[in-house]
C-alpha cells in the first residue's frame, strides 16, 4: 500500500471516529420523538414493565418484606462479640480484674494495696448470646407485619390493575380524539366548500352578505374546534406516554378501535355481586393487621422470658486469652407499672383499628357506588349509541335534501349550515358514546377483576 492510500485510510478512519458520536446523538434525538404503533395489549404490557407507580409499589413491597424479616428476631438468637481494653486504678475494678484473670495472690489482700492500688490493665474478649423464649406481644407484632406484607402485595396487584385501567382510558381517549378529528376534518372540508360556494353566489348577487358571513363563521368555528381537539389529543398522547414510561414527545398511534359488544350478563340484584378486588383485599388485610396490633398491645402487660449466655476471656496482656469464664441464665421481666405508657399504646392501637374498620366500610360503600355508576353508564352508552345511529341517518338525509335545495336556490345558507352542524354533532356523539361504553366496561373489569369481551 502506497503512502497516499495509507494517508487516505487513516483520514477516513479519523473522520468516522469523530462522526460516530454525532451519529449516536442524532439517533437518540430521533428516538426520543419516534412514532409507536401500539395495540391496547402492547401498550398495557409496556406500562406494566416501565410504569413508575408500579415500580414504586414494588419497592414498598420490598420495604415491608424487610420489616417482616426483622421480626425473625422474635425467635432467633442474637450473637455478639466485644473486645475491651481497660486501664484503671479503681480499687474494686482492679481486684475484680485480677479475679477474672485468675492471678490473685496473698499479697493482693494487703489493705494498703486493696485501698490504693496502682493502675492495672485488663483486656477482655466476650462472646454473648441472647435467646428469646416467651415474648407474646412480639409474636403478635410479627403476625401484624405479615398481614401488612400481604396487604402491600395486594396493593401492588391493585396498582397494576389501576394502571391497566388508566392505560385503557388514555388509549381509548386517544382513539376518541383521533376519531373526533376525522369528523371535524370532514366537517371543515365541507365548511370550506360551502364558504367557497357561498362566496361565488355572493359575488354573483345570488345570496345576501349575511348568508356569506354565516358560511365564513361556520368555517372558522370548525377550524377552532379542530385546533382545540388537536391540542387535547396531544395532551392525551403525553399522558399516555408517561403511563408507558416513555418520553413525553413520543408519538403513539393506536392500532385498535373502540368496539361495542352486548352488555355483560350480571346479577340483577347488586347486593349479590361480590366486589373482591386487590384494593379491597389490601384494606381487609390492613384491618387484620390493626386487630393483631391491638392484641399485641394487650399482651405487652404479660411477663417476658429470655435466656442469655456469655463466654469471656480476660488477660493482663493485649490479645491474651489465658483466663476464661462463662455465664448462662434465664431472665424473667414483668413491668408491673409503666406510667400508663402501655395503656396508652393499647388505646392508640384500638384507635388505629377502629379507623381501619371505618376505612373498610367507607371503601365498601364507595365500591358499591362505583359499581352502580358503571352499570348505569354502560346502559346509558348503549342507548345513546342507538339514538346517535338514528340521528346520523336522519341528519345525513336532511343534509342531502337541503344541499340539493340550496344548489337550486331554494334553501338558505344558514339552514344548510345548521343541518351540517347537526350531522357533525351526531357523529361526535356516536364516537363519545363508544368511548363511554368502553370505559364503563373497563370500570366494571377494574371493580370485579373480570374480563368482559369488548
Amino acid at each position: 500500500m502506497n503512502s497516499n492510500n495509507s494517508y487516505t485510510l487513516k483520514t477516513g478512519l479519523l473522520m468516522l471516529a469523530l462522526m460516530a458520536p454525532l451519529a449516536v446523538m442524532a439517533q437518540q434525538s430521533a428516538g426520543n420523538g419516534h412514532t409507536l404503533r401500539l395495540s391496547l395489549e402492547e401498550a398495557t404490557e409496556l406500562a406494566l414493565d416501565q410504569n413508575f407507580s408500579i415500580e414504586q409499589a414494588g419497592y414498598e413491597v420490598d420495604k415491608t418484606q424487610a420489616k417482616f424479616r426483622q421480626t425473625n428476631a422474635v425467635f432467633l438468637p442474637q450473637l455478639s462479640f466485644e473486645y475491651n481494653a481497660i486501664s484503671t486504678d479503681d480499687p474494686l475494678n482492679v481486684f475484680g480484674f485480677k479475679l477474672k484473670q485468675e492471678v490473685v495472690s496473698q499479697q493482693d489482700f494487703n489493705p494498703a494495696l486493696l485501698n490504693d492500688p496502682d493502675a492495672y490493665e485488663n483486656y477482655s474478649a466476650k462472646f454473648e448470646v441472647r435467646q428469646p423464649l416467651l415474648n407474646p406481644d412480639m409474636f403478635l407484632q410479627r403476625g401484624a407485619v405479615k398481614s401488612k406484607l400481604q396487604s402491600s402485595r395486594e396493593q401492588l396487584a391493585g396498582t397494576k390493575n389501576y394502571i391497566r385501567f388508566q392505560v385503557r382510558q388514555q388509549y381509548y381517549n386517544l382513539i376518541l380524539h383521533l376519531r373526533q378529528l376525522e369528523v371535524l376534518d370532514a366537517a371543515l372540508e365541507t365548511a370550506q366548500a360551502h364558504r367557497r360556494q357561498a362566496q361565488n353566489y355572493f359575488e354573483q348577487g345570488m345570496i345576501s352578505k349575511e348568508d356569506f358571513l354565516a358560511a365564513k363563521v361556520y368555517e372558522l368555528e370548525m377550524e377552532s374546534r379542530q385546533l382545540h381537539t388537536q391540542n387535547e389529543r396531544d395532551k392525551v398522547e403525553e399522558e399516555l406516554a408517561l403511563l408507558l414510561g416513555l418520553e413525553g414527545n413520543a408519538i403513539i398511534t393506536p392500532t385498535d378501535e373502540l368496539q361495542v359488544e352486548a352488555q355483560p350478563e350480571l346479577a340483577d340484584n347488586l347486593s349479590e355481586i361480590e366486589i373482591n378486588n386487590a384494593q379491597t383485599r389490601a384494606i381487609d388485610l390492613q384491618v387484620e393487621a390493626a386487630q393483631k396490633m391491638v392484641k399485641s398491645a394487650g399482651f405487652s402487660f404479660l411477663p417476658k422470658i429470655n435466656a442469655f449466655g456469655s463466654y469471656e476471656y480476660n488477660d493482663q496482656d493485649f490479645a491474651g486469652f489465658d483466663a476464661s469464664s462463662y455465664m448462662i441464665g434465664l431472665n424473667l421481666r414483668w413491668d408491673l407499672f409503666s406510667g400508663f405508657s402501655k395503656a396508652g399504646k393499647v388505646m392508640e392501637a384500638k384507635a388505629d383499628y377502629h379507623k381501619a374498620q371505618s376505612m373498610q366500610e367507607s371503601h365498601r360503600q364507595e365500591q358499591q357506588n362505583r359499581l352502580r355508576q358503571a352499570l348505569r353508564s354502560l346502559d346509558h352508552a348503549q342507548k345513546e349509541l342507538a339514538l346517535t345511529e338514528e340521528a346520523i341517518t336522519q341528519s345525513t338525509e336532511d343534509v342531502t335534501i337541503r344541499t340539493n335545495r340550496y344548489e337550486e336556490g331554494m334553501e338558505r345558507t344558514t339552514d344548510l349550515l345548521e343541518a351540517e352542524t347537526k350531522l357533525a354533532e351526531a357523529k361526535l356523539k356516536r364516537v363519545m358514546a363508544r368511548f363511554k361504553y368502553n370505559m364503563s366496561l373497563a370500570a366494571l373489569e377494574l371493580l370485579l377483576e373480570e374480563h368482559f369481551k369488548n
